[in-house]
């Protein structure tokens, strides 16, 4: 039976909602950090454990948290991940995405 790593789901929460950080590491062409929007989801919902445990309706965070997290990955499902990272950073449904991630990680941390 698997569990959530919550911490890593902050961690990607953080990432999804920082426009600053997603500058600097999405269209960083080598290290320390890279990242893309790709590595981002798949860390939030397969390395976490994340996806699983929403899809068999298992409680994570709570209702409302676990119902946005669904939602975000909807929004993040309609955001078209072969845009180049500097027009995908700009596209509305980033923006969106980071309005909701952001609003997740407030709520996971007041919890």
């Amino acid at each position: 039976m698997s569990t959530v790593d919550k911490s890593k789901v902050i961690d990607f929460l953080e990432e999804l909602s920082d426009e600053q950080f997603q500058r600097s590491v999405w269209l960083a062409s080598s290290g320390p950090e890279i990242s893309s929007l790709t590595e981002a989801i798949c860390g939030l919902f397969d390395d976490s454990g994340l996806s699983i445990a929403l899809d068999k309706g298992k409680m994570v965070f709570t209702e409302e948290i676990d119902d946005l997290l669904r939602g975000l990955g909807h929004a993040l499902g309609a955001v078209e991940e072969s845009l180049p990272p500097a027009r995908l950073i700009i596209d509305p449904k980033m923006v969106s995405v980071r309005e909701q991630a952001t609003r997740l990680l407030h709520l996971i941390k007041s919890q």
